[in-house]
């Protein structure tokens, strides 16, 4: 298996996994950064969103080997205190209801 250099959240992580692992397990169960979360696994709910450079991606359908040398940005990276201005504003606005899609949500 190959082993893949990830510049996720500004850190360069290794991931030695199959070229076709979706990012989302590699994030998930390799890395164990667990707040992307895995919801239809078809790219439809949003679930599974993060950023990869500046566009908002479906981790869930998208393996690993695309990824290349563009940075990532998880739910965790976005900021560690809830002050990026979507997240004040979900916080103001009341948003969260049970909590399970809404890191999909915020990075979309």
């Amino acid at each position: 298996m190959p082993v893949y250099s990830l510049l996720v959240n500004g850190r360069r992580l290794t991931a030695d996994v199959a070229a076709d692992t979706p990012l989302l397990w590699v994030l998930r169960d390799t890395l164990n950064l667990t707040g992307t979360k895995f919801g239809c696994g078809i790219a439809q709910c949003g679930a599974c969103t993060v950023h990869l450079g500046k566009a908002a991606m479906r981790s869930c359908m998208l393996p690993v080997s695309a990824v290349g040398t563009q940075s990532i940005t998880t739910i965790e990276g976005l900021s560690a205190t809830s002050t990026h201005r979507v997240q004040k504003a979900w916080i103001a606005e009341d948003v969260p209801q049970c909590g399970y899609c809404q890191s999909g949500q915020i990075m979309s």
